[in-house]
């Protein structure tokens, strides 16, 4: 009777095993690459007029479960950087002042990577790390979500101040003109399998 009933035990955990490890193989954790119609742009305002730069590259790393799997358990890991000499403001003498106001010689990329999120029906919430400048701070982006044919997008805006950062907005003409601390970071990313 025992050697029946440790047979059976053995028996079921090796069934059990294989089921599992058998699901994993059919749905393995997938990349997930960004699309080029992918953007992220930042907004400000100076005491001459507003402005807006965009990032001409982006650059996502994306880990994620199948296709299958729920929208608040589908990401594993998540992390984006942006080279800050990519920023475009359309015009190069701002474009200078922002590089130096970044310390992009000595911190070339503007970088964030996730630590957790939640998923409320459209509405993602990430939490994460953000560096710029050199500076690493926890940051909290919320916007909509939307998983179709396991395409991965997400759209939102966050503001928050440079000097967060340890950036010193720029001032030209003997300070004159003055771009003020906050801005805003908006995106609209999407990611395919």
């Amino acid at each position: 009777m025992n050697r029946i009933l440790k047979t059976t035990i053995s028996a079921a955990a090796i069934a059990g095993f294989t089921a599992i490890t058998g699901f994993a193989y059919l749905n393995p954790p997938r990349d997930l690459s960004l699309s080029k119609e992918s953007k992220l742009w930042i907004e400000g305002t100076s005491t001459v007029r507003s402005f807006k730069c965009t990032a001409g590259n982006l650059d996502a790393d994306v880990s994620a479960k199948s296709a299958a799997a729920p929208a608040a358990e589908l990401v594993n890991s998540a992390s984006l950087s942006v080279p800050v000499a990519s920023l475009d403001c359309k015009n190069s003498t701002m474009n200078d002042h922002m590089r130096k106001a970044l310390k992009a010689k000595d911190n070339p990329q503007i970088a964030w990577k996730m630590t957790s999120y939640t998923v409320d029906g459209t509405a993602v919430v990430l939490s994460g790390k953000l560096t710029i400048a050199g500076k690493e701070n926890p940051i909290e982006l919320r916007g909509t979500g939307t998983v179709d044919n396991g395409i991965v997008r997400f759209k939102g805006s966050k503001q928050f101040k440079m000097t967060e950062f340890g950036v010193k907005p720029p001032s030209l003409m003997l300070g004159t003109m003055k771009v003020r601390d906050p801005v805003t970071v908006s995106f609209d990313l999407v990611l395919n399998p």
